[in-house]
């Protein structure tokens, strides 16, 4: 494994300021600035048409970067509603009926710390290292921290990461996917119940809270939380105390929440979905980790450190080679997850390189472009699973009569999951 490197990086953004009309003064740096009605907001403002988190600013290379975070009104410069733009001069944004003066400054150099890995994860790019310097200065701290990112990006690495550097690394570390967690039993997984509270309910069961009492709660997926569960775990987290389904008393716990998501909670909240004091609550400290398709020149290292876990690092330099010639171009939509799954694969067959091509099948776009390697078996998977879908949805379509509701009700799933897969396999709502 390679050394931990000692150096740090130059890295330039160009930051500013933010004035509000009462003369308020805000710094815009490299973490991002949320301006909205809510408590929580950097920027908080009165103004009742600017939604609860409106949008944010942050320093980039480039110049100051506006982000819309799925506001009522929108966000307008110059008049133009914006989703995401940067500002290089002197601007203003109107949110709501606010004003908002931007000055954008000279470049200026960040500080992105030494260490180039942290837990499982490895990264020399100026953003990574500035990511594990933070997380180094949180880990020994009782904070909550929300880990935010595409999937495949390592959250999950993270969160271990944080619970291993804390003062809590020899006592439990518990994972509950609330994606995954039936809404009927979504109460009884986090707090416990009583036996015959419910059918089924055959013994006396802690939930996710007590199991992790004096450890650490990884709540992975928190996008999907139940809304109705929201409130009652808000309070447990805030009174440090919970309560089984159907008990009568209430229990002592000390847990460190850590969560993830994939999903932007921004939206979720200002379309009522995701309560925001809870929000604010977890995310007491936010860390972003970016897509693999920002940070590929952390290639080389990264798949010395696949190779390396694989038991073949003398393998690194044919597997670098062999994904730098047939994925140049890839944009690693699986993230780091898909590198771990390419190089492991051509680890394993490097000491003969032209077994890796007659293994790893390159798949293709419609217009010819590589898309992603995989194994023959998980490209047969991807077909079998594509055309299950389409057989599917198109038969959902018929029986509701295109009625997207009603396809709704009858897969279980939202209404903008099932348009999500009438657009994937062309499937007319009338068909």
């Amino acid at each position: 494994m390679s050394e931990t490197r000692t150096r740090t990086l130059n890295w330039f953004v160009r930051g500013g300021t933010l004035r509000t009309p009462e003369g308020q003064t805000h710094t815009i740096d490299v973490d991002p600035l949320v301006v909205g009605r809510e408590e929580g907001a950097g920027v908080r403002l009165t103004d009742p048409e600017v939604s609860a988190l409106h949008c944010e600013l942050r320093a980039v290379n480039e110049g100051i970067l506006v982000r819309d975070l799925g506001s009522t009104n929108g966000t307008l410069i110059a008049g133009v509603r914006i989703k995401e733009g940067i500002l290089t001069g002197s601007a203003e944004i109107l949110c709501g009926q606010t004003k908002l003066a931007v000055e954008p400054s000279q470049k200026t150099r960040v500080d992105v710390g030494f260490a180039d890995r942290f837990g499982g994860l490895v990264g020399s790019a100026p953003r990574m290292r500035r990511i594990f310097s933070v997380l180094e200065r949180v880990a020994p701290t009782p904070l909550s921290v929300l880990i935010l990112g595409e999937t495949g990006t390592g959250k999950e690495v993270v969160a271990r990461g944080i619970h291993d550097h804390s003062p809590r690394k020899d006592k439990p570390f518990v994972v509950v996917d609330c994606g995954s967690i039936p809404p009927t039993l979504a109460e009884s997984i986090l707090f416990g119940h009583e036996k015959g509270v419910f059918t089924g309910a055959t013994e006396r069961k802690k939930g996710a809270l007590a199991e992790a009492d004096t450890g650490t709660l990884f709540l992975d997926e928190l996008g999907e939380l139940p809304l109705d569960l929201q409130p009652k775990l808000l309070r447990a987290l805030a009174e440090r105390q919970v309560k089984r389904v159907g008990g009568s008393a209430f229990e002592p716990m000390d847990v460190r929440v850590l969560a993830a998501t994939r999903r932007d909670l921004s939206l979720e909240m200002n379309a009522g979905r995701f309560r925001s004091d809870l929000f604010f609550r977890i995310a007491q400290v936010r860390v972003e980790l970016p897509p693999l398709r920002e940070r590929t020149a952390d290639l080389p290292q990264l798949v010395e450190e696949i190779c390396v876990r694989a038991g073949k690092k003398e393998h690194a330099g044919t597997v670098l080679a062999w994904i730098e010639q047939r994925m140049g171009a890839h944009d690693w939509p699986g993230n780091v997850r898909e590198l771990v799954n390419v190089a492991s694969v051509a680890a394993t067959l490097a000491d003969t390189p032209e077994a890796i091509d007659d293994v790893l099948t390159l798949a293709r776009d419609d217009d010819g472009q590589p898309r992603a390697a995989q194994t023959a078996f998980t490209e047969a998977k991807r077909v079998a699973v594509a055309g299950f879908e389409r057989e599917y949805f198109a038969s959902l379509s018929k029986a509701a009569k295109g009625n997207v509701s009603e396809m709704a009700r009858q897969s279980g799933m939202e209404r903008h999951h099932v348009r999500a897969y009438l657009r994937k396999y062309g499937i007319a709502k009338s068909e």
